[in-house]
C-alpha cells in the first residue's frame, strides 16, 4: 500500500514498503506561484530538505533527481549557484526545460530507497562534465539498480539520428562496466528530444535499428519509455536520455502491459516502445506506465483539437493498463502530466480532481507531445504488493 503525506503546501512524499523492510519514496514539489526563480530555488530546496528529515530520510538514500524549469539556457547561472543544485548532486540529477504550469518556476522530482540493514547503498557516480551523462548505482542484496541520467552527445552533429546513435552506445558502455545491457537489464527511458515535431523522427530511427541489432523487437519486447519535447542546457543537443536499468532482474520479471481494446501497440505507427511494464519482485511490483495519449485500438489520435475529451481518454487509457495487473489509479506514487498549450492546464484540472486520487503526486509541465495533434500525455510510476517465486526487492 502507498502511503502519501504532504509537507506544508510545496512537498509531497509517497512511499511504499513490504515486509523486506525497503522503502522506496519519491518526492515531488513545486515552488510557489509568481516567486522569482532565485527564491524559488531556495524554497524547493527548504521544502524537500524538511520532507526527508520527516520522513527519515537524507541525501545517502537519493537515487535520482529531475529538476524543471522553463528557461534551462539563460537560468543555468541560477542553477549552478543554488542550494538546490548542491542537493540534486548527490544522486544521478537531470535538470530539464520543461516548465511548471501555473505561474511556478520550479518543479522536482525525486527517488529515495531507504532500508532497514544498510543495503542499497550509492556505490558509483559518474560524471563527464557538470551533470551531463551521470550515473548512480545502488547496490542491493538481490538486485542493483543503475540510474543513468542527462546523457548527451557532448559536442555531436546537429542531428537527432547521430546523437541518438552516440546517447545509446555511452549507455552499452556504461552499462557493461556493470555486468548490463540494454536488451536484459534496462526497463524504462526518458528520451526528451529539442523541438519534438521535427527532431523526434531521427531519434526514433536510429532507436528502432538499435532495438533490432540487439534484439529488442516487436517478438520479444521494448522498454517502457516516454518520448517528449524536452531541452537540456546546450542549445545544440536535441537528444537527451534518463534511464533506469535493474541488475539480476530476469526476463520472466519483464511484464509486459496492453490494453488492445482500448490502444494499440506502439510498432503499428513506427515506434518501438511498451505501453507499460510491471516488474515483478517476491515482495511488490512496481508499474511502469510509459506516455500515454489520447490513441485508439488502431493507433489513431482521437478527440482531435479538444483537450476535454484528450485527457479523458488518455485516463481510460492509463486505467486500462492498469486493470488486468489489479491496480488502480491509486496506485500511482506520482504522475507527470505533459501539455502541448499551458493554456489548457485550467480546463482540465477538475477532470484531473475528479478521476486521479488525492494521494497521487501531479507535476503538471508545458511539453509538446510527440505527435503534433497529441495535447496531453500522461506516464507515470506506481507500485502494489506482490507474492511469488522471484527474490523479494532487497
Amino acid at each position: 500500500m502507498i502511503n502519501t503525506n504532504t509537507i506544508g503546501q510545496k512537498m509531497k512524499c509517497s512511499s511504499f514498503s513490504s515486509t523486506s523492510g525497503v522503502q522506496e519514496s519519491f518526492f515531488t514539489g513545486i515552488s510557489t506561484d509568481g516567486l522569482p526563480l532565485k527564491e524559488a530555488f531556495n524554497e524547493v530546496a527548504a521544502a524537500y530538505m524538511a520532507a526527508l528529515n520527516e520522513n527519515g530520510l537524507d541525501l545517502s538514500t537519493q537515487q535520482f533527481m529531475r529538476i524543471y524549469i522553463s528557461d534551462v539556457s539563460n537560468d543555468e547561472i541560477w542553477i549552478l549557484e543554488s542550494e538546490l543544485y548542491k542537493i540534486a548532486s548527490k544522486s544521478a540529477f537531470a535538470i530539464l526545460q520543461q516548465s511548471p504550469l501555473g505561474d511556478a518556476e520550479v518543479g522536482i522530482l525525486a527517488y529515495h530507497i531507504k532500508t532497514a540493514d544498510g543495503t542499497f547503498q550509492k556505490e558509483f557516480i559518474s560524471s563527464d562534465k557538470n551533470y551531463n551523462n551521470q550515473s548512480v548505482l545502488a547496490k542491493g542484496q538481490n538486485y542493483s539498480l543503475l540510474w543513468t541520467s542527462n546523457y548527451i552527445d557532448i559536442g555531436g552533429p546537429y542531428d537527432s539520428y547521430k546523437q541518438t546513435d552516440t546517447i545509446f552506445k555511452n549507455l552499452t558502455r556504461d552499462l557493461a562496466e556493470h555486468d548490463m545491457t540494454i536488451r536484459n537489464n534496462t526497463i524504462r527511458t526518458w528520451i526528451f528530444c529539442r523541438d519534438v515535431d521535427n527532431n523526434y523522427k531521427g531519434m526514433v530511427d536510429r532507436r528502432r535499428e538499435i532495438f533490432q541489432d540487439i534484439g529488442l523487437t516487436a517478438k520479444t519486447r521494448y522498454i517502457a519509455s516516454t518520448g517528449i519535447d524536452g531541452s537540456c542546457v546546450d542549445v545544440k543537443t536535441l537528444v537527451t536520455l534518463d534511464a533506469l536499468s535493474v541488475k539480476n532482474i530476469q526476463e520472466e520479471q519483464i511484464v509486459r502491459m496492453m490494453a488492445l481494446e482500448n490502444l494499440s501497440d506502439t510498432i503499428v505507427y513506427g515506434v518501438t516502445f511498451e505501453r507499460g511494464f510491471r516488474i515483478r519482485y517476491g515482495d511488490r511490483s512496481h508499474i511502469y506506465i510509459s506516455g500515454t495519449a489520447s490513441i485508439d485500438a488502431d493507433g489513431n489520435t482521437i478527440f482531435i483539437s479538444d483537450i476535454r475529451n484528450q485527457t479523458e481518454r488518455t485516463l481510460d487509457n492509463i486505467e486500462a493498463l492498469l486493470k488486468p495487473h489489479g491496480a488502480t489509479m491509486g496506485d500511482m506514487q506520482y504522475l507527470i502530466i505533459y501539455l502541448r498549450n499551458r493554456k489548457h492546464w485550467s480546463q482540465i484540472q477538475d477532470i484531473l480532481t475528479t478521476r486521479i486520487p488525492e494521494s497521487v503526486a501531479i507535476i503538471p509541465v508545458e511539453a509538446p507531445v510527440c505527435r503534433p495533434n497529441w495535447l496531453i500525455e500522461i506516464e507515470g510510476v506506481g507500485a502494489i504488493p506482490d507474492s511469488n517465486d522471484f527474490p523479494p526487492f532487497a
